[in-house]
């Protein structure tokens, strides 16, 4: 058993992948590489453990770890404004790029109606992109033509409207599967009309947005 009292670090990607029982260590693995992925550990045990699985199981681990916000009703006596039939879509990345994520929320209850993920090496931009077109979408094949979608991103709201992710994520060997969610998106946009209304989610009166989770 260590008797190391300060924390541990795990570097998967670096100058020299391993555990590290100091900061400076694990800096001086890091400083200055592109696309570095280490991580800070209570004990030597839980370090090894996490580096013999390796950085995308960690992630998925992290991912799994978050608690959920719970859903909480939306205040339709004080905003009216907040149109009743609808659903919220958010995305979450743990890193930029990182383990990537998104789903979408019946407003009023707070269901879950989708949700896709985790995708390795992603944004939270792409994120939020996908999960409006497959609201979109979802939509679309279930000739649904009236329940409007919200979203806080208006880079994601804007990608819809021009349907093109600008995007200036490099395609690497672990975000192919990605890439192809995003073309097959574009395609979708520029071959389909759609009637639901994209609005934007005012979070400075409103609150967080109902699909968001809870990870700030």
């Amino acid at each position: 058993m260590s008797t190391n009292r300060g924390k541990w670090y795990v570097v998967w990607s670096g100058t020299e992948p391993g555990v590290c029982d100091s900061w400076a260590e694990c800096e001086a693995r890091v400083k200055g590489v592109a696309g570095a992925r280490y991580k800070s550990f209570n004990t030597q045990e839980e370090a090894v453990e996490a580096f013999r699985r390796g950085y995308d199981d960690e992630a998925r681990n992290v991912l799994r770890a978050i608690v959920r916000r719970r859903h909480e009703a939306v205040n339709y006596e004080a905003f009216p404004e907040i149109v009743r039939d609808s659903i919220a879509v958010d995305g979450a990345c743990a890193g930029n790029p990182g383990m990537m994520e998104y789903r979408g929320v019946d407003v009023m209850t707070g269901a879950e109606l989708f949700h896709q993920g985790p995708f390795a090496d992603g944004t939270n931009n792409i994120g939020e992109f996908l999960a409006l077109v497959h609201a979109l979408a979802f939509f679309y094949n279930t000739s649904n033509d009236h329940t409007a979608i919200y979203s806080d991103s208006r880079t994601a709201m804007a990608w819809v409207r021009n349907r093109k992710c600008n995007s200036k994520l490099a395609r690497t060997e672990r975000n192919g599967r990605l890439f192809e969610l995003i073309a097959r998106a574009e395609r979708w946009l520029t071959t389909h009309t759609w009637r639901n209304r994209i609005i934007k989610w005012e979070t400075t009166l409103w609150g967080e947005i109902p699909a968001d989770f809870g990870r700030k």
